[in-house]
């Protein structure tokens, strides 16, 4: 019994050995296959964000549409960047408006919507809209295109980020209407629209 065991063995080892030479002829193989890729940059730029949203600088005149036989002074205002000054039309026992064309401007890169709009009033009395305020016979609007466009400025309006090197423009007109005449004169004072942008 014990000779049967001893000749059991002899395969056994030499079966061993071989699956050891085929295991290691195997990882040679691959080894003589393998390759190494390798990928590098010298260098990543990423340019800067910009944020320049506001109006077109100048020296605006009023437009004046009259409906009767009066008459409208409409005078200009002055744009800068982040206001417009010189708002003061006259109208002479007319009924109309005034008009005044702005540039809105984005000459950034990041995007910018409207997150509010303020409006101070003249008078006490007035009825607002989220860009239009009317006051007795007088009424104010913020108007994109022209002076008749029904397309009001809004809450979360936005405006895109400049296209290259060209600004996204847009235009909002600045409509005051009389629109009944009065008996007696009366003026009104200190009317303000604030646009606040935040990034889009």
């Amino acid at each position: 019994m014990g000779e049967v065991m001893i000749r059991r063995k002899k395969p056994i080892k030499i079966l061993i050995i071989v699956l050891a030479i085929v295991i290691c002829g195997i990882g040679v193989a691959y080894a003589a296959l393998s390759s190494v890729l390798n990928i590098t940059t010298s260098r990543i730029t990423q340019s800067a964000m910009t944020w320049d949203i506001g109006f077109e600088a100048g020296t605006i005149p009023g437009v004046a549409t009259v409906t009767n036989n009066g008459t409208i002074n409409c005078g200009s205002v002055t744009a800068t960047a982040t206001a417009v000054t010189g708002v003061s039309p006259v109208f002479n026992t007319a009924t109309g408006k005034c008009a005044y064309t702005l540039k809105l401007q984005n000459n950034g890169t990041i995007g910018g919507k409207i997150a509010q709009i303020t409006i101070t009033q003249p008078v006490s009395n007035c009825t607002l809209g989220d860009s239009s305020m009317t006051c007795g016979n007088m009424a104010y609007r913020l108007r994109y295109d022209s002076a008749d466009s029904t397309s009001y400025v809004k809450l979360n309006d936005t405006i895109a980020g400049k296209s290259g090197s060209t600004p996204t423009v847009k235009t909002i007109v600045l409509t005051i209407e009389n629109n009944a005449l009065s008996t007696t004169g009366y003026n009104q004072y200190g009317f303000k629209y604030q646009l606040d942008f935040v990034q889009n």
